[in-house]
Order: structure tokens, then C-alpha cells, then sequence
């Protein structure tokens, strides 16, 4: 958790945040606007979701849903932040390591949990922690920035029969290195990049893998590298703006089939490329090729007898373990949860849809509840990094009086609500994709308060037409 506390008797504002890598873009730009950050951390070090760490009986339940072998789906141009580029050496696709520069360190208070923050009547708030080894605390502070991410809390899915099942039921969020599993017969529930990642792994080591298609058909896969490069590196200015969806959507087909193949008959994806988040594995058909990992729909019962049964009537015996890829639940069980999900507007959204909704004015702020902030809770089709710097920027730049305070709340509710009408016309309805986006049009939204945003005849009349081309065409990264 991150917070922000606010001395009264000086100009020297103090800022409470949380290390991950949201935690740590606003502990830097706490400090680049003349702020000092004060940061809460549960663990011993830094990283946050990004640092591998074992599960174990000293950790059985880790904040890292990492797997060892987990590489990041976006490049490294992508990914960079504005002022510091990621070395021309390094790999285009980084290992889950972790590296913190600008003495940050100092602001961090490892080992302490935040256990509950409260909004007092004069609009403070109540923070409630522990600090290993010591007695629990409480402090106030003048404005809070919730940088805990939304990979935390696993969702699983209802099956029947799953209160029965004697074989090993865990999240992906569990799972660290395919040995754990050698000579055993998985059942991996959901086809997302978890998913995927984990079965082809199983599949190598598992006496037999199975792959739960939960939505009858496989998602569109899309390669790491095309022509030697990051596939992200084509997502120019150009292309998102000025190239029509269905072209987008046409040329990632072809793009998907000419590199890995057509998908098996019947698997097919029945969605447009565009409508769902893109999927990472080139090697996954492969896999299916060799008979090591198989494809089954959807489950409709788990069985005492160790057997599975499918909704198209199969059913597979001896299975000794059962991976769910299916996904987190956003939660922040250290606030109430009227504060980032509002009750009144949630019950005109669907059952399913709406067990994942987060009613954010800019995806950052609660109409009610101006002085806090939620820092990198999208999901971007591009790199989080950019955009949790972007959102740091702008919530130091309001505390400072650098933009103007929110808008009326109906005007709040209404730019959510039209944000909200906008994602579920553009993806399928699920409740992954509450918080979905695209790199370029978030970060673009926010640069234009902040005064960031590359307009055309700006770059052009103080540098040329030629950078202009560069940021036009070029390799989409924050430091535009």
C-alpha cells in the first residue's frame, strides 16, 4: 500500500508507498516534485509482483504470482520509463529481475503491512499497520496512493464437485517450476498466458498435460519477435490511430497465422483480435502436436475417483493435480470496499462482469474520495510501466495545485460510465477486461492535462518534421 502524508508545519510533504514497480515510480516522482516519500512494505525487499519468490511453509501465501521461467510479454522499449531508458544491451524481453536506481531505498520501510486504512470526518486518513517484530501502529495522513496492483488475490472458478476432488487443486499464482509436477497427469484450467506458459511447461515434464478451454475455443496467439523485432515495436502512433480496426484486426491474423500456424480445427477463436487480450506462446501448437498436451473444453464436475468430467460428455481419469489460470480478483482488504467500487452505479452491470469492477474517475480516483489514489490498476495491451508513471505524475502534480481539482462527481460518474460502455463494446464481456486499455490512448489521455502530449505542430515547429516522423512511426514508448 502507498500513502502520502502531508506535514502541516512546513512546505515538506511526506509520502507513504508501497514498492512494486508502481511503488516505486511514485516514490520517484514524489521526490522529482519536491515531496518525501515515506514507503510501507510487507516483504523484506522490493519488486513487489515481480519478484520471484518462493512458496513455501515460512510463505505459503506470497504477494509474487511469478513462476521462475515467467519473461515479460512487452519489450523493453516499451516498457521504459520517460527519463530512464532501458540499456540498448539488455535482452528486448527482461527475466523476472528486478533492478531499483535513484536511492530510493532510503524512503521504504520494509516488513510492515498496512492492516487498515479509514477516511476520518475532516477527510485524513486513518492508517492501521504492523512492522515485524513491533506493536501495531497508527498514523494520519492527508492523502493515500494504493500502489498494490491487481495480480494479488486468485480468482477460481465453480465447479462441481471441487470440495471432493483428492488431487492438488492450486491458482497459478502457486505455481513456481514445472518439477513440482514431473510424472503426474495436470489438467490446466484457462488459456491466458499463465495458462499457456504453464502447459507447454507441463507438457515437457507432466506424464500428461490438458488444457481447459473454458470459452470453446482458443484465443488468437500472437508472436514475441516478427522479422527479428518486438512485435509491440509495429503498435506505432500510426498504426493505433490512423489504421482502421478492421485492417489492425486483419493484419494480426495473418501475422498469427503465417508465424504459428492456423489453430486445430474446431479451436478456432471466435472473437476479433481486438476484442480480448493478446496471447504469448509460440510453441504452444507445437505442444498440441506431439499429443503431450491435449485440449478439452470446459469442466462440469470433479469426481472423488480422481476423474474429470467435460461439458462435451469426455471425461479423463487419474488426474493428479488441477491448475487454475482463471485469473484475480481486485481487492484491497485493507480499505472498505464502497471507496473503489461504488455500490449505487455497480447494479447496472452484469452478475459476472461487475464481481471485478472498479468505479475510478481517470482509472485513478474515486468520485467520493478525492485524496486517494489507485496507481497501475489497468490492463494494458502494451507495458503498465509507462502508465504508472504517467498516473504518479498526475497525482504529485494535483496534490501540488499544478492542474485544477476534479470535476463535479456526476461528471466523474459519467466519464467511468462512458469508459466503461466503451470497454464492454470493444472486448468480450469478462471480467478480466474491466480494467483493460491500450497503451498509447491511456497514456495520451493523461499527457494532455499534464502538458506532455507530442501535439504535431508543436514537435514540428521546435524540432522538424523529422522527429515528428520518428514519433509518428516510431517504436511506441513513454519517453514520447
Amino acid at each position: 500500500m502507498s500513502d502520502v502524508e502531508i506535514e502541516h508545519s512546513c512546505e515538506l510533504k511526506q509520502y507513504k508507498l508501497t514498492p512494486c514497480t508502481s511503488g516505486l515510480t511514485c516514490i520517484k516522482q514524489c521526490l522529482a516534485d519536491d515531496l518525501e516519500p515515506v514507503c510501507f512494505e510487507a516483504f523484506s525487499t522490493t519488486g513487489g509482483l515481480w519478484r520471484y519468490t518462493e512458496v513455501d511453509e515460512e510463505n505459503k501465501d506470497p504477494h509474487s504470482s511469478i513462476y521462475k521461467s515467467v519473461i515479460i510479454n512487452t519489450s523493453k522499449e516499451n516498457s521504459t520509463f520517460s527519463d530512464f531508458p532501458v540499456p540498448p544491451d539488455w535482452p528486448y524481453f527482461m527475466h523476472n529481475k528486478f533492478v531499483a536506481k535513484f536511492q530510493l531505498i532510503p524512503h521504504i520501510k520494509f516488513n510492515t503491512t498496512v492492516l487498515n486504512a479509514s477516511i476520518l470526518p475532516d477527510k485524513r486518513w486513518n492508517v492501521r499497520y504492523v512492522t515485524k517484530g513491533e506493536d501495531e501502529t497508527e498514523s494520519v495522513f492527508d492523502y493515500v496512493m494504493v500502489c498494490t496492483g491487481h495480480h494479488r488475490y486468485p480468482r477460481l472458478p465453480k465447479y462441481k464437485g471441487m470440495d471432493k476432488f483428492k488431487g492438488i487443486q492450486i491458482h497459478s499464482h502457486f505455481y513456481r517450476e514445472p518439477t513440482d509436477f514431473k510424472n503426474k497427469r495436470v489438467v490446466i484450467v484457462g488459456c491466458g498466458n499463465s495458462g499457456m506458459d504453464i502447459s507447454v511447461e507441463l507438457s515437457e515434464n507432466a506424464s500428461q498435460a490438458y488444457i481447459c478451454v473454458r470459452h470453446g475455443s482458443l484465443p488468437w496467439i500472437v508472436p514475441r519477435l516478427v522479422n527479428g523485432k518486438p512485435i509491440d515495436h509495429l503498435s506505432s502512433r500510426f498504426f493505433t490511430y490512423w489504421v482502421p480496426q478492421f485492417i489492425q484486426n486483419y493484419l494480426t491474423k495473418y501475422t498469427s497465422k503465417s508465424t504459428i500456424g492456423p489453430a486445430p480445427p474446431g479451436l478456432e477463436p471466435k472473437v476479433e483480435p481486438s476484442s480480448h487480450h493478446p496471447t504469448m506462446k509460440t510453441n504452444f501448437y507445437e505442444r498440441l502436436s506431439t499429443g503431450t498436451l491435449v485440449v478439452k473444453p470446459n469442466i462440469s464436475q470433479l469426481n472423488e475417483d480422481g476423474s474429470i468430467e467435460f461439458v462435451d460428455g469426455t471425461k479423463i481419469e487419474n488426474i493428479d493435480a488441477i491448475i487454475y489460470a482463471t485469473g484475480y480478483q481486485i481487492d484491497f482488504p485493507f480499505l472498505d470496499k464502497d471507496i473503489f467500487c461504488d455500490n449505487d452505479v455497480l447494479k447496472d452491470f452484469d452478475e459476472e462482469y461487475k464481481e471485478n469492477l472498479v468505479w475510478l474517475y481517470k482509472r485513478i480516483f474515486p468520485p467520493k474520495y478525492p485524496n486517494i489514489a489507485f496507481i497501475g490498476l489497468a490492463q494494458l495491451i502494451g507495458a503498465i510501466f509507462p502508465l504508472s508513471e504517467m498516473q504518479a505524475r498526475y497525482v504529485t502534480s494535483l496534490i501540488k495545485g499544478y492542474l485544477p481539482p476534479h470535476p463535479p462527481i456526476p461528471e466523474m460518474h459519467k466519464e467511468i460510465r462512458d469508459r466503461q460502455n466503451y470497454l464492454q463494446k470493444v472486448f468480450y464481456k469478462a471480467p478480466r477486461h474491466t480494467i483493460e486499455g491500450y497503451f498509447y490512448p491511456d497514456l495520451d489521455y493523461l499527457a494532455k492535462d499534464l502538458g506532455c502530449y507530442p501535439y504535431p505542430l508543436q514537435i514540428i515547429r521546435k524540432y522538424g518534421f523529422s522527429l515528428y516522423l520518428k514519433i509518428l512511426f516510431g517504436i511506441p514508448c513513454s519517453i514520447q
